[in-house]
């Protein structure tokens, strides 16, 4: 290369570095960083043009302002400082680690707890919310949550929150308890609780507990409240007589003894279970032209007894009944071709398949709810909700079933003026409770609903009370569908009610839930069954008995049978329910 290239090289160098030092002046040390929030360290930073102390300082950050670093140069930051890019010394900056924040649920666990704007008790409150509601705490300040509550954001006291509902069960420990809406007695009533009722307890304030009973939520004192379930009520005989003192000494009587204690009579015990030993006898008779007996449920052929023979029924066990012969020899029979009673008054006919047997004592009776009520209501011909029970009389009804109760607080608006009015014309009225219990406590509180209502018509405890298991299909509500725990809850209501002096107890259920969802064997030895089976088809017509098989009878051993739910009764606008007792002679309705 000559001299004159060597030089042109040398100068067009030169000025390519030249060119690049005004271009681009820091960036022979720039460094590629991410953007960053950091706090000042210092008491000033000196914010500068450029990435040095010789640039011109343009002003001054102050001890933990926050800075957002977009980049460094050697040892100064590259900040953003009123909109431009400006530089600090690295040293004068630490950057700010912020811990995301954990959203976490809580709960109120005061009785009312104000939502503010900001956190202190000066500011504004945004709303007030009550014991046990859910929040969402999506930040912190000092002793303040941030929450989220109901489409609102503000701030509560953290000490107000807490992390869990723990509810427990307890019991009324006092003759009558006035629930509340708030924890005073300057709140409004809500409901009356009474002894031994079960409630659960899911909060405090003030001595004064939050609980529910059945779909009633309110406050009562805490000093009524007992932790855990009642106690067995046990009924213990009243004391022996003191011995009395011997009379004075006479010439010839000896001393007399003390008198012996006596016998306590119609005391409620528990009810008896049901096992073959205990079954409580009955009679019933063939309605079928000819049934076979068998030696067991599935046995061997033992021979036949001919249409209304009379037989003692000794056990029930699924669909066969245990039967006692005329000779004294046992057998099985199959369930559906006996009637209980005595004998036939009206024998079931395929030529007349709308009759429904008719022992010797069989009584025929209506039941029925406010829904027969609003029927008359109605009706323009009635427009009042009476049932006419004098005309219900004049039709051959000689008794009354009444719906009462239904769950845990409904109360049928018309219960108290159907029971006085149908008695008051000599109808004899029953009551029944439309269960709904899914557990045992449950049970014990439909019970108890159940007996407030039946004292409020002074309902004797020596008259039958059923209670009405079924599914609640209109609302989708059914019962539970484990038998043993089904059966276990009908129990424990009908001990519940026998321990309170209601001693005559039945159940109503269906033809398939008594078979499918009880466990009919082990319901008390007592229990009367009033099953509800309709052995027709409206719209295929009564007159065709291949849908009408009504003549046949339940075909289970029912003491109740309700055979129609479209019948049709004097002093009852619409649909009626028809039923037929054919409970035993010996206690008679």
């Amino acid at each position: 290369m000559n001299k004159a290239v060597k030089i042109v090289a040398v100068s067009l160098l030169f000025f390519s570095l030249a060119i690049g030092s005004i271009l681009a002046p820091f960036g022979d040390t720039a460094q590629a960083a991410s953007a960053f929030t950091a706090r000042i360290t210092v008491s000033k930073a000196k914010v500068h043009t450029g990435p040095g102390n010789k640039y011109r300082t343009i002003g001054t950050l102050y001890r933990n302002s926050s800075v957002t670093i977009k980049g460094k140069t050697g040892s100064w930051y590259k900040v953003s400082y009123k909109g431009k890019t400006r530089y600090i010394y690295g040293k004068y900056a630490a950057k700010i680690v912020r811990a995301k924040f954990s959203s976490y649920k809580a709960y109120v666990k005061s009785y009312s707890l104000k939502i503010r704007n900001k956190a202190s008790n000066k500011y504004k409150t945004i709303r007030t919310i009550y014991m046990n509601t859910k929040v969402t705490v999506i930040g912190a300040k000092g002793s303040y949550a941030y929450i989220y509550s109901g489409g609102k954001k503000g701030y509560v006291q953290k000490q107000w929150l807490k992390s869990k509902i723990s509810s427990y069960k307890a019991y009324v420990n006092a003759k009558t308890l006035n629930m509340r809406t708030g924890p005073s007695t300057t709140y409004k009533h809500v409901k009356y609780l009474y002894n031994r009722y079960i409630v659960t307890v899911s909060g405090s304030s003030n001595g004064w507990y939050l609980v529910k009973y059945g779909n009633k939520t309110g406050y009562v004192k805490g000093q009524y409240i007992k932790k855990g379930t009642p106690p067995v009520a046990n009924v213990t005989p009243p004391p022996a007589p003191a011995p009395q003192p011997a009379p004075a000494p006479q010439p010839a009587p000896a001393p007399q003894p003390a008198p012996a204690p006596q016998p306590v009579v119609d005391q409620p015990q528990s009810l008896p279970t049901r096992d073959e030993a205990h079954f409580i006898h009955y009679k019933a008779y063939v309605t079928s032209d000819s049934l076979s007996v068998y030696s067991g449920p599935n046995g061997n052929f033992i021979t036949s007894i001919g249409k209304n023979t009379v037989v003692t029924v000794i056990w029930e066990t699924g669909k066969y009944l245990k039967i006692i012969l005329d000779n004294g020899q046992t057998g099985f029979v199959s369930a559906s071709s006996l009637l209980k009673g005595d004998g036939p008054a009206v024998e079931g006919n395929a030529n007349n398949p709308s009759q429904p047997p008719l022992s010797k004592s069989s009584k025929l009776g209506i039941d029925l709810s406010h829904w027969q009520n609003d029927a008359n209501q109605n009706d323009p011909n009635r427009n009042s909700p009476s049932i006419d029970f004098q005309a219900v009389a004049n039709n051959g009804y000689s008794f009354v079933i009444a719906k009462a109760t239904d769950g845990q607080g409904y109360t049928d608006p018309y219960f108290v003026k159907n029971y006085n009015d149908a008695t008051g014309v000599g109808l004899t009225t029953y009551a029944y409770h439309f269960f709904r219990a899914n557990s045992n406590e449950d049970a014990i509180n439909e019970a108890h609903h159940f007996m407030d209502i039946l004292k409020s018509v002074s309902y004797p405890g020596n008259k039958y009370v059923f209670l009405d298991v079924e599914d609640d299909t209109a609302n989708n509500r059914p019962l539970t569908s484990d038998k043993t725990a089904l059966t276990s809850y009908i129990n424990t209501f009908l001990n519940e009610l026998n321990k309170n002096g209601y001693t005559k107890l039945g159940i109503y259920t269906g033809y398939n839930y008594y078979y499918d969802r009880i466990n009919g064997q082990d319901l008390p030895n007592n229990v009367l069954l009033w099953i509800a089976r309709y052995r027709y088809d409206t719209n295929a017509g009564w007159d065709k008995s291949s849908y009408n098989s009504t003549y046949k009878g339940a075909e289970i051993p029912a003491d109740v049978w309700q055979y129609r739910r479209d019948g049709s009764v004097n002093g009852i606008s619409g649909n009626a329910l028809l039923d037929i007792w054919y409970y035993d002679p010996s206690n008679p309705i």
